[in-house]
């Protein structure tokens, strides 16, 4: 057994995020409030093994809706992985592909998924939305990149997806300005879909899978992939990989 291995331990009895399936519509909440919906070991997995089962029926299905509590939707990974992270730069790396492996599987799910975001989203949390076909933001929503507050760069796809929504230099200006945007300002540069009235994300998300549930699956993903071939493309991971290994060497190092 690698070291990588016996870190990574089998999901535990805590209730990291509750699922919950509705006939054609599936809902993850996060559910670490105290840890501000942090992501660690136990989410990664638990988000691994929902996607299996959503990967399997995947036919009879036509929405995801991702969210958290009213105060924060994420703030990306959890500080105590990260302070084992900072330690080892093999076990930072492991954790950061893990992280892209479970974003990049929500992104190619062929059913719709919204991102119902209330409170704080920031880091790996808005990483996480931006993996999400369509983010909905409650006007109490505060979003933004957080990375170079630790002299990092995203490191779950957000380099990747960010400027699919608003570009080149939105994403360039969004992230080393460090902005932090309402919901209203996000929606008028492009970073999220729809701005509705706070407490109201999910409201509206559940609306948007109730008109999909009209419709058969087989309609919803065929349009979802039409769609998808004509956009902007999202880089492979592997594109950034090396840029992301370097700058966790050198954080480690010190």
């Amino acid at each position: 057994m690698t070291k990588y291995e016996s870190y990574f331990p089998q999901v535990g009895e805590a209730d990291v995020m509750h699922v919950t399936r509705n006939d054609r519509v599936v809902t993850w909440e996060l559910n670490r409030p105290e840890q501000d919906n942090g992501l660690d070991i136990d989410t990664l997995q638990a988000m691994g093994s929902s996607l299996t089962e959503l990967e399997r029926d995947a036919k009879q299905l036509v929405c995801l809706l991702v969210l958290g509590q009213p105060a924060v939707f994420s703030t990306g990974l959890d500080g105590e992985l990260l302070k084992t992270c900072f330690g080892d730069a093999a076990i930072f790396r492991e954790v950061v592909d893990r992280l892209n492996a479970v974003l990049d599987r929500l992104e190619a799910l062929p059913f719709f998924s919204v991102a119902c975001v209330e409170g704080v989203c920031r880091l790996g949390g808005l990483e996480l939305a931006l993996a999400c076909d369509m983010i909905v933001a409650g006007e109490g929503a505060a979003i933004s990149d957080g990375h170079l507050d630790y002299d990092a760069m995203p490191g779950g796809g957000e380099t990747r997806r960010l400027p699919a929504r608003i570009g080149y230099s939105g994403a360039l200006r969004f992230i080393l300005q460090k902005e932090t945007l309402g919901a209203t300002e996000a929606y008028k540069r492009g970073l999220v879909d729809e701005a509705v009235p706070n407490g109201q994300a999910l409201l509206r998300g559940r609306a948007l899978a109730e008109t999909l549930s009209a419709l058969h699956p087989s309609v919803v993903h065929g349009i979802k992939s039409s769609l998808r071939a004509a956009a902007p493309r999202v880089m492979a991971r592997t594109e950034t990989e090396t840029f992301q290994h370097a700058v966790i060497d050198r954080l480690v190092s010190g």
